[in-house]
């Protein structure tokens, strides 16, 4: 059994456990607004930009690497433990990203031509999707394999999966496993281009839905084969992976990928669809992927398991999703939080998606498992199934 111990997050939910579940349970965010620019023209967008400005750090210093040390400082009695139970070369990580360290290129860049005479003055490892697993390695003196995911929107979830066969191979006896993405004008003006982006807030799984809001996002986990002493525990049940190729960013139709991960995800964990008490899709409000989760729920849930997204709470954080989601899980079992809703249908059309169980008004979670999905570009998908540490294996 792979357990994960403890969890720091950041995101437009908090930036703390407290306010993180005060404003999961209340179906609020803390910083999601109207944003210029970031794009073209004088064009504002509906954002969410972490309210946290750490101070620079010797090494490696970026805005990603300034959040995840934020969330390691919050997880220092939990690192003080497996550092004394372990050698450094017994402990792991793996970090997810999409974009790294781009901000600060961004920002360097649009500075250069003016107080720096057109020299970029930054050190270019500092941009390299490397940088933040290197970071954590010799911010923790950790001598163990070490490396970042760049899979897009699945970046986070698939962080999940490499730490398991770390620990499964008996490679490492503890892995850190986190993400990070922030905020970049390159990303929002991308995803404007694409037309996949809602400039004013996004309403997922609703018929009007238009698009993404995009949110920085911050995470960062412990996982291990015996569950850590300190800290609340939750176990990592399974997990499905694949790779279906049919469109460098639309996904395919009748979600055949999707499914499949769903599928493998069931198998490794030993369940079945009714087993699940909850999935917290990746419900992103384009018109095209929430259109094919809906099928890929239908043909493999029915109505039968409560099922919404969380995005309208802290934007699509990108790369860090799959680790913000699970965070979102973590706080469902140790606080016996309700299911998040999505408390906007109640004043909107929702008919595309009448035949599966979409939870408009807070539920109560009736079996300890929930699984996160995160389908990204390239259809490049990830379904990862967490129980509550009390649950059956």
């Amino acid at each position: 059994m792979i357990y994960v111990n403890g969890f720091a997050c950041k995101s437009a939910l908090g930036l703390n456990e407290d306010e993180a579940v005060k404003n999961l349970s209340e179906g609020k965010d803390i910083c999601l607004k109207e944003m210029s620019g970031f794009l073209p023209g004088g064009k504002t967008a509906f954002l969410a930009e972490i309210p946290l400005y750490p101070a620079p750090l010797n090494r490696h210093d970026c805005r990603a690497n300034r959040l995840l040390n934020e969330c390691l400082n919050e997880l220092q009695p939990l690192l003080e433990e497996i550092q004394g139970r372990f050698s450094p070369d017994r402990i792991g990580a793996v970090i997810g990203t999409s974009t790294s360290a781009i901000t600060d290129v961004e920002n360097e860049v649009l500075s250069a031509g003016g107080e720096h005479d057109g020299e970029l003055k930054y050190d270019p490892r500092v941009s390299e999707i490397g940088n933040i697993s290197a970071f954590i390695s010799d911010r923790l003196a950790i001598t163990g394999p070490s490396y970042s995911i760049a899979t897009a929107c699945s970046s986070g979830g698939r962080a999940f999966v490499s730490a398991r066969a770390l620990l499964e191979s008996g490679a490492c006896d503890a892995v850190i496993v986190g993400a990070c993405d922030t905020l970049s004008r390159i990303t929002v003006s991308g995803f404007f281009a694409l037309g996949a982006l809602d400039t004013g807030r996004c309403h997922p799984l609703s018929d009007d839905r238009a698009g993404i809001n995009i949110g920085e996002g911050v995470g960062v986990t412990i996982l291990t084969r015996e569950p850590l002493t300190r800290g609340y525990v939750m176990k990592l049940l399974g997990a499905g992976s694949s790779t279906d190729g049919y469109h460098i960013s639309a996904p395919e139709p009748e979600g055949k990928g999707a499914k499949t991960a769903i599928r493998l995800a069931l198998n490794d964990a030993g369940l079945n669809p009714d087993d699940v008490g909850y999935v917290n899709l990746h419900a992103t409000g384009t018109v095209l992927n929430d259109a094919m989760e809906h099928k890929v729920i239908r043909d493999v849930f029915g109505d039968r398991v409560p099922v919404s997204g969380t995005k309208h709470l802290t934007g699509h954080t990108l790369g860090a999703a799959g680790v913000v989601e699970a965070y979102i899980a973590y706080l469902i079992f140790r606080h016996g939080l309700k299911l998040p809703a999505l408390n906007y249908l109640e004043h909107m059309p929702s008919h595309e998606f009448d035949d599966i169980h979409l939870v408009k008004k807070p539920e109560e979670l009736r079996r300890p498992v929930i699984m996160s999905n995160n389908f990204a570009f390239g259809g490049n998908n990830i379904s990862l199934i967490f129980g509550r540490n009390d649950c059956s294996d």
